[in-house]
């Protein structure tokens, strides 16, 4: 498959409710494509970002080993760190303990307790589809141009029209998470 032919696939293809996602993503290399089902669901400046984009689409990513894994287990439900997970969280207003990141060798990983991961994944299962399209081997220069075209806000790395906003908010997560006290 070209990469036009993986872009037109993955961006017009048929998508799954994320609750959906448990059953139906399969354990194959691949790309994924995250969205949202209202822009009106986030709260401002995203879903006016969206709008103002004309598209719905929030993340985009790549799963070099097992879509699977990466997209419902990471991503969708939070099992190991997650740069998306993290992402919406924080536009969601949720913030990781205080100190929870003091004496750990990542200083960038932090996590949402286990009230907050909960209801982030019911609101993830509430108003977001994903899509993914199967591709081995998986490449990350197909990854960087699909965020370099389409530009998903939650993306930060590769993303042209990143988001100052999302930067901040990911900074005080951090800060808040390695803070004494």
């Amino acid at each position: 498959m070209t990469e036009i032919e993986t872009v037109r696939r993955f961006v017009f293809g048929p998508e799954c409710p994320a609750a959906g996602a448990l059953s139906r993503v399969p354990m194959v290399p691949g790309y994924y494509a995250i969205f949202v089902d209202d822009g009106g669901s986030l709260p401002r400046p995203y879903g006016d970002v969206l709008l103002q984009r004309a598209t719905n689409l929030i993340y985009v990513g790549i799963a070099t080993v097992s879509l699977y894994n990466r997209l419902v287990e990471q991503d969708l439900q939070h099992r190991r760190p997650s740069t998306f997970f993290r992402g919406i969280g924080s536009i969601l207003g949720y913030r990781p303990p205080r100190g929870s990141l003091v004496g750990r060798a990542n200083q960038n990983n932090y996590k949402f307790c286990a009230a907050d991961t909960t209801e982030i994944i019911k609101w993830i299962n509430g108003h977001l589809s994903v899509n993914w399209v199967e591709s081995d081997p998986a490449l990350q220069t197909t990854e960087v141009s699909l965020i370099r075209a389409y530009r998903p806000f939650l993306n930060t790395k590769h993303n042209p029209d990143r988001l100052s906003q999302l930067a901040a908010l990911r900074d005080e997560c951090r800060r808040l998470a390695s803070a004494l006290g």
